[in-house]
């Protein structure tokens, strides 16, 4: 019976991973616009970094948006700019190529980086462009994540860092060191007294070893279960909160993990590929 729940268990937490890992729709049908001045545009691209793999994408929508509305252009000079940095906006303006940068999804795949990115570009050229708001990039987690969840299951405020939340991440896992750092001294000091009371005779000195004993027993009980009530914050807030975009979204990346059943045992087998 208990090897059955620890199963149930396990197979749930790993198919908890997988929520949130398809692809969001656009990548396969483009929206429609709101307006006539523009359309959408899907490009992706591969690289050995996220960066990398990004700027071909973005050099990829310059290229197919300036020959469509018959806008002059540099190539060589447009990748130069990405790879030292040039945000997006400068190039556009400074090439009048007009485009937005709407949604953006990667993923990891056998040591490879591929970005898709989705645009809003000028139709044509000399028209005067009015952008839209687009809410359905579909990479943003603004409803449970079940890989945020996991992630701060194991380490607090690593589900936050998943969703891109650095600062929240910081403090819940800062938060939760020191109150059970905390708790673990108290502890410490409570027995260190006790084993003080015990060994004096001396009636003063035990009432006051005592009283001591009995304050870090306190404080050990505030200090982790305020380490408690963190860490089920952090897990709850890892698991709702609205997060930013996920840069990485691995789908067949090098880290797996997968229920293992023995007559002896059940445990979560972990695998690494380097």
């Amino acid at each position: 019976m208990k090897k059955s729940l620890l199963l149930a268990l396990f197979v749930l937490l790993t198919g908890l991973a997988s929520f949130g890992q398809e692809k969001p729709g656009w990548i396969y049908n483009k929206p429609k616009p709101a307006n006539d001045t523009y359309l959408y545009v899907v490009e992706s691209s591969v690289g050995k970094t996220v960066i990398e793999a990004r700027n071909n994408a973005i050099a990829e929508v310059f290229r197919s948006t300036a020959m469509r509305i018959g806008q002059p252009f540099d190539a060589a000079d447009i990748s130069s700019a990405l790879q030292k940095g040039t945000d997006f906006n400068v190039i556009s303006a400074q090439y009048n190529i007009p485009i937005n940068k709407v949604c953006e999804y990667s993923e990891q795949s056998a040591g490879l980086y591929t970005v898709y990115l989705l645009c809003q570009v000028a139709k044509a050229g000399n028209i005067k462009v009015q952008w839209s708001d687009f809410n359905g990039c579909g990479n943003v987690a603004d409803v449970f994540d079940g890989v945020a969840v996991i992630k701060s299951i194991f380490l607090p405020g690593l589900g936050q860092f998943h969703k891109g939340q650095n600062v929240k991440g910081a403090c819940f896992l800062a938060g939760t060191a020191v109150c059970a750092g905390g708790g673990v001294f108290a502890s410490t000091m409570r027995k260190t007294y006790i084993n003080k009371m015990n060994n004096t005779t001396s009636p003063a000195a035990k009432q006051s070893y005592a009283n001591k004993a009995n304050m870090f027993t306190t404080v050990r009980n505030i200090a982790f279960g305020a380490a408690g009530a963190i860490y089920l914050w952090n897990v709850l807030d890892a698991a709702i909160s609205r997060g930013g975009q996920k840069h990485v979204l691995a789908q067949t990346g090098p880290f797996n993990l997968s229920p293992v059943v023995t007559d002896e045992a059940v445990a979560l087998s972990m695998s690494i590929n380097f």
